[in-house]
């Protein structure tokens, strides 16, 4: 009898290695974009320190602090993570070559000339730098699609019907109108119906939902099930949910340009939700299904708080008094967005980069086992955080928000003040892992 349950323990555990196994295609591998996503949320983690000393007058104010803030955590951290690992999980997926060495780090080096060119010309006031900038994003951006469209177009057995697919190509797509839009948002001021804050809205639905919305939910739809060792709940719900999101963050982003909240915003935002409740739906039923761990916990829990913005846009477009000033309200909603959904997720994904990706062509990848393949381990999940962590962060995003929607309370200071202080000591907590996570996994390599 104790050898049968030996027999069915050591079973469950290799249906679990299986599950988080490779899938086929050629392996992942770590690129110049992960590192470079990694410094940047630490150069995030700096800047939010010194933007809460400055909200206490202890520092000088930076007028240009928030745009780089919220940028260097965006374009720096989450969209380096994307372009690194984008292409290659789609090439996987499609049983196709990926992007050569060669092309990777020649867009590494333009992403990151072109962010500091963005940078100083918005910083500085010099629109000629800043349009450089952005049009070599927009040009890189553009590349990202067409290697993903080229991948699809020359795949076959079906597998660029894979949803994940479908949003690898919506995302970088919709990255380009948002782009596009901030030419004329920041640097050449276009005259449109919905004015320069209906540019501004459209601009951060098609970066912030659209770009990284779209590619993280189409990553997490194939990774998730990885992380807690099962299944997809749903392939079919999958299914479902990629074209409410295509039919819904069109809208998303036309609407708010042509000042058609209303009817044309309303729509979108209520397509864009209903695929968003289908997929955290599917997400919740596989994490309830598998074995659970901090990772997997954390990203999760994260999901919850991209419906917070989503929960004020109606009492704006319908404009229904809330008794909070609306910047007020954008501010605490961009908050919930950056900091309580894509913030775990890009924490989350630098965990597994540095825990499993080693450089092309070195040995390491060999001795390194099927894991190597992709950014599950075949043998155990990376997990830094616990319940109680995940909980801690989750109630100071809560708390800080609170502190942006009624800042001219006396109380609003110390919720906001304490809130932003154990958020910056869980995500300076999180970096110092990865970074021993990723001496570990080479200290590890070296002596197998």
């Amino acid at each position: 009898m104790p050898d049968s349950h030996a027999h069915d323990a050591a079973r469950g555990a290799t249906d679990r290695r299986t599950a988080r196994g490779s899938t086929g295609g050629p392996p992942l591998s770590l690129t110049p974009f992960h590192v470079a996503g990694v410094g940047f949320l630490l150069a995030g983690l700096l800047l939010a320190l010194y933007q809460g000393l400055q909200e206490f007058a202890l520092v000088p104010e930076l007028s240009w602090l928030t745009w780089t803030h919220i940028h260097f955590v965006t374009v720096g951290a989450f969209t380096q993570l994307l372009f690194g690992t984008l292409p290659q999980v789609a090439a996987r997926i499609l049983d196709r070559p990926g992007p050569s060495s060669w092309a990777m780090n020649a867009g590494f080096l333009g992403l990151n000339g072109a962010l500091v060119l963005a940078w100083y010309g918005r910083a500085f006031g010099e629109p000629l730098w800043f349009d450089v900038g952005l049009g070599t994003i927009w040009l890189l951006a553009g590349w990202l699609f067409v290697v993903v469209l080229t991948m699809a177009l020359r795949s076959d057995g079906g597998r660029a019907r894979n949803p994940t697919v479908g949003f690898y190509l919506l995302s970088p797509f919709v990255y380009l109108l948002g782009l596009t839009l901030a030419f004329g948002l920041f640097s050449h001021g276009w005259d449109v119906p919905g004015g320069w804050y209906g540019l501004r809205e459209a601009h951060v639905h098609a970066n912030a939902w659209g770009f990284l919305g779209l590619a993280a939910i189409g990553t997490l739809y194939d990774l998730f099930p990885r992380l807690v060792g099962t299944e997809l709940h749903s392939k079919r719900l999958q299914r479902y949910s990629l074209p409410l999101f295509a039919l819904g963050i069109f809208p998303l982003v036309v609407g708010p340009v042509l000042g058609m909240g209303k009817t044309v915003t309303g729509v979108g935002l209520a397509l864009y939700a209903a695929g968003y409740l289908l997929y955290v739906y599917t997400l919740a039923r596989t994490y309830l299904a598998g074995t659970s761990n901090g990772t997997a916990l954390s990203v999760l829990v994260a999901q919850g708080w991209i419906l917070g913005p989503a929960a004020f846009a109606p009492f704006i477009l319908f404009e229904v008094p809330l008794g909070i000033p609306e910047p007020w309200i954008e501010t605490g909603a961009l908050h919930f967005f950056f900091v309580g959904w894509a913030l775990p997720i890009a924490l989350a994904g630098s965990l597994l980069v540095v825990r499993s990706l080693e450089w092309p062509g070195t040995d390491a990848r060999a001795s390194a086992g099927d894991g190597a393949a992709g950014l599950v381990p075949a043998d155990s999940v990376p997990s830094v955080v616990g319940p109680w962590t995940v909980l801690a962060w989750n109630l100071a995003v809560l708390a800080v928000g609170i502190g942006f929607f009624y800042q001219e309370q006396a109380w609003s200071a110390v919720l906001h003040g304490s809130g932003y202080a154990v958020l910056l000591v869980i995500w300076g907590y999180y970096l110092l892992r990865i970074v021993d996570q990723r001496w570990r996994s080479r200290a590890h390599t070296a002596t197998a």
